[in-house]
């Protein structure tokens, strides 16, 4: 049976061009090599190396044997070199979920030095609501999710990221500018700008429930998937939008932010993933997770 242990043996002979030499390379008696070699021979049925007592040749055949030998083994090598750095975490993919407006703030610096430690981990980013990435964590869609919490999934493990203040952005010109702050109540008949809710269900869920405790029937005037496209409308005197403050400091001046009064003040984001993977990429990332002082912070 052609094996590795051949391969060496036959391109160590065909190196030194000497069974004496060959068997020393490979710290082995030469009468083992030797058979080696004709054991090599008899199985593919085809002479590899012409000797006599004096001279080591390659016949025709053993120069192209040779030749496909080296790459077998070659390939091998970059098997090993890659199962090893894969094992070790520093080769291999990643697939996060993300609610867009913990991107900028927060997953860019982390994956930033994360990449930096990892270089040849593949990441890739998918842009989903909290309810998909829920499933998406279940199914192992992806390895990881930022997302809207708290919640509780059999074999899904969680951590608190940050809780969120929410702020009512708005056109610097709006009328409600001259509030402190702004309540749901103060909000009755303003147009909305929201997610739409295809991404943001459990956003608009939890942001809703606080209109309707109050009595206060929200009024969406318009929806959009994404935050550039939320604040785009906002900004184009569409309506005023209710949006975590971490992102929203990153808009121009043209808009102005006014703290949103809850019962509960803070939307949860956390960090969720599925106890069960073996992805050392995964376990990695998690661990800058951990160590980075941006968790746990409030906004």
């Amino acid at each position: 049976m052609l094996n590795v242990r051949l391969l060496r043996c036959f391109v160590a002979v065909a190196d030194e061009l000497s069974f004496t030499a060959a068997a020393a390379r490979l710290h082995m008696a030469q009468p083992a090599l030797t058979r080696s070699i004709k054991q090599l021979e008899v199985h593919i049925n085809a002479r590899l190396l012409a000797r006599d007592t004096r001279n080591v040749r390659l016949t025709e055949i053993g120069h192209a044997f040779l030749e496909q030998a080296r790459a077998a083994l070659d390939q091998l090598a970059r098997t090993e070199r890659i199962g090893h750095e894969m094992a070790r975490g520093q080769l291999g993919q990643v697939k996060i979920g993300y609610m867009t407006f913990i991107a900028q703030d927060f997953l860019a610096p982390l994956l930033r030095r994360y990449s930096l430690d990892r270089p040849d981990i593949r990441i890739e980013l998918f842009n989903m609501g909290t309810e998909q990435q829920r499933a998406a964590l279940v199914d192992r869609a992806i390895d990881v999710g930022f997302m809207l919490g708290p919640f509780s999934i059999a074999g899904v493990a969680t951590c608190t990221i940050r809780d969120e203040d929410l702020v009512v952005a708005m056109p610097d010109d709006h009328p409600l500018t001259h509030l402190e702050a702004i309540t749901p109540l103060d909000l009755q008949g303003e147009k909305l700008v929201m997610g739409s809710e295809s991404m943001w269900s459990v956003y608009r869920r939890i942001i809703f429930a606080e209109f309707d405790r109050l009595g206060v029937s929200p009024q969406i005037a318009q929806e959009a998937p994404t935050q550039s496209a939320v604040f785009a409308l906002v900004g184009a005197g569409m309506g005023v939008t209710i949006y975590p403050r971490g992102p929203s400091r990153y808009l121009t001046d043209r808009f102005a932010l006014r703290p949103f009064v809850m019962e509960h003040k803070k939307m949860q984001t956390i960090c969720a993933w599925n106890k069960a993977h073996a992805n050392p990429a995964v376990s990695a990332l998690l661990d800058h997770l951990a160590a980075s002082p941006l968790v746990g912070a409030s906004h």
